[in-house]
């Protein structure tokens, strides 16, 4: 009996130790496997590493070409005398930036750029210039991709075409507070609450977060096919931003409903 217990005690121990042997490549294939690489985000002092999911989508400047994205709607919100946030569960979600990536090439363009460059900069988000968007962006192509680093900017990721780069509502409202938390009359800043009510190719910039009581700026999206509409506004104590595939009327309607309350709130508690 004892001899049999010594086999079976010894035939178990076996099983064991190949099935762990089998566990190592098991493990580190699947850990290789996730479509995830690690950068250094900036985002604070010293830096913090987030991780960025890689993206194989076609990009472009309607939603056609954006088939691999969430398209539905997106509400971020922020209030800042306390840091309360909300927002749909999409907010994260990476969706075409359209003109909202202008905010991060003039970011760029105004600590690197030339003086021109940087009055440009600012016109270009007063106006939503095109042109001057593709000069600078021809000028720094890097730009999008360091500013979504050094902010933190998780959903956002460039192309090489401004235009068909890619961001979320909340990777706005948060570049959006680190510059007013850094300077409240940032250039940026000053720039939206300047806007032209007619930008340069003839669109209204009356629309989205801008109808929404209390706000001093706005930056506002919309693509050629007028599919796709999206707007970030901040007012003396929040910031909000929202997208839609619709129209400009659609993304007006949106934000009015889901978020009169916590504009209220925000003009309350400040």
């Amino acid at each position: 009996m004892s001899s049999t217990k010594g086999r079976l005690t010894t035939i178990v121990l076996a099983i064991v130790v190949i099935m762990a042997l089998i566990a190592v490549p098991v493990v580190f294939l699947f850990g290789r496997t996730g479509g995830e690489s690690e950068l250094d985000a900036g985002g604070g002092e010293g830096g913090s590493v987030v991780k960025l999911f890689d993206s194989a989508a076609p990009m472009g400047p309607d939603t056609g070409v954006f088939d691999d994205y969430a398209m539905g709607s997106q509400v971020s919100f922020y209030r800042l005398s306390d840091g309360h946030r909300t927002g749909t569960a999409t907010e994260r979600f990476a969706r075409p930036a359209l003109s909202l990536s202008k905010l991060y090439i003039a970011d760029y363009v105004l600590e690197r750029g030339s003086l021109a460059e940087q009055y440009e900069a600012i016109e270009m988000i007063s106006s939503s210039d095109d042109r001057s968007a593709d000069d600078l962006y021809e000028k720094y192509p890097t730009s999008i991709t360091a500013v979504a680093r050094k902010y933190g900017l998780t959903s956002t990721r460039a192309d090489e075409q401004w235009g068909y780069s890619v961001t979320s509502t909340y990777d706005v409202v948060s570049f959006i507070a680190q510059l007013m938390q850094k300077n409240p009359t940032h250039p940026i800043l000053v720039a939206m609450a300047e806007a032209s009510p007619v930008a340069a190719d003839g669109y209204g910039q009356d629309f989205g977060t801008s109808t929404l009581p209390g706000v001093i700026g706005t930056k506002w999206g919309w693509s050629d096919a007028g599919d796709l509409h999206s707007s970030v506004s901040f007012g003396e104590n929040f910031i909000v931003a929202a997208a839609v595939t619709g129209t400009s009327n659609d993304l007006t309607d949106l934000v009015e409903f889901q978020l009169s309350d916590e504009i209220n709130e925000a003009a309350r508690v400040r």
